[in-house]
């Protein structure tokens, strides 16, 4: 009872520090908020494909599509922002379907190649179809994100149309991981021919993660394209993609909060040099890192250090109990 009202009082805490973040700094440091729950959304919902033992390096395809969607649709057809913003996160999960269908009988490296091969296919054709996307040219004017018809035209009410955004899709993949789904997922992760000998359909399964994934992907690429108003095909490339699975590894893919932890700390960590050689750079010496002294991520930091007598008092053991 007492953990459960612990938990409860850190939540709160927590969902007031998110509250209150927009109102520390002026505009810039909440543009940086706003990419930080972004970036979370991305890689939370990565997850379940990497619980199914899916390397899935392809995620920034699926951003494309949802952005690219909702962003057209918005400005050429008047579409409102919700609506647009599920068509795209449709249309990411039904092109993940099509996709996912022939390739996820594939495994492990062959398996990440046809996702590469995806993201170059989706930036080829934004930066090569010039009249409906724009090229390398951009695409500007995307309408603002609205709620209930009302347009959100600062950056804080759309911060917090970012951080609403997030807990619904944070709920949904939570419940849905820690249900009988997300066990059968981690089972497949884990042995996937036994699995399928216990009766376990497991290329439905890997299908149905593969798919729910791409619809949260093309999600979170719709409140993008309204965020930033600009739309650039390079910024949808392998990179962006490898960043993507980069934050669950960083982060820990043993629990539900490890991509949360990978996503915020890496965001905060390379953004002073955004767009710079140096990104890169910080992205591989935290993965080097993290694979060599902490391989199951930044959450087991903390056990670590209770264990080396860091935080806390390292347990003793009773010379009579142990005899």
């Amino acid at each position: 009872m007492r953990s459960k009202t612990g938990t409860t009082s850190m939540l709160l805490a927590l969902l007031a520090l998110l509250l209150l973040l927009p109102h520390v700094g002026g505009r810039y440091y909440t543009q940086i908020f706003v990419q930080v729950l972004i970036n979370i959304m991305l890689a939370a919902s990565l997850r379940p494909s990497l619980l199914c033992g899916q390397l899935n390096i392809g995620h920034s395809a699926f951003m494309a599509l949802g952005a690219y969607t909702s962003a057209l649709l918005s400005k050429n057809l008047g579409f409102p922002f919700e609506i647009s913003l599920l068509l795209g996160g449709a249309l990411a999960a039904a092109v993940g379907l099509g996709i996912g269908y022939p390739a996820l009988r594939l495994r492990g490296v062959y398996f990440a190649m046809v996702t590469v091969s995806f993201v170059e296919v989706i930036r080829l054709t934004a930066q090569l179809w010039v009249p409906l996307t724009r090229g390398m040219s951009g695409l500007s004017g995307i309408p603002r994100p609205s709620l209930l018809g009302f347009v959100l035209s600062t950056k804080i009410s759309q911060y917090y149309l970012a951080l609403g955004l997030l807990i619904v899709i944070l709920l949904i993949l939570y419940r849905l991981e820690y249900s009988r789904l997300g066990l059968i997922w981690k089972s497949i992760g884990m042995a996937d021919t036994l699995s399928q000998a216990l009766g376990v359909s497991v290329a439905n399964y890997k299908l149905l993660a593969f798919a729910l994934g791409c619809f949260f992907a093309g999600a979170a690429g719709a409140f993008y394209a309204a965020f930033f108003r600009f739309l650039f095909p390079p910024e949808f490339g392998f990179l962006v993609a490898t960043n993507i699975l980069v934050y669950n590894f960083v982060g820990g893919r043993g629990r539900f909060i490890g991509p949360i932890v990978g996503a915020t700390f890496l965001t905060l960590l390379v953004e002073p040099f955004r767009g710079s050689a140096y990104e890169t750079i910080f992205f591989s010496v935290a993965m080097l890192l993290t694979i060599l002294f902490l391989p199951g991520g930044l959450i087991t930091l903390p056990s670590r250090l209770m264990g080396l007598g860091i935080l806390g008092t390292r347990a003793v053991p009773n010379p009579h109990t142990a005899a």
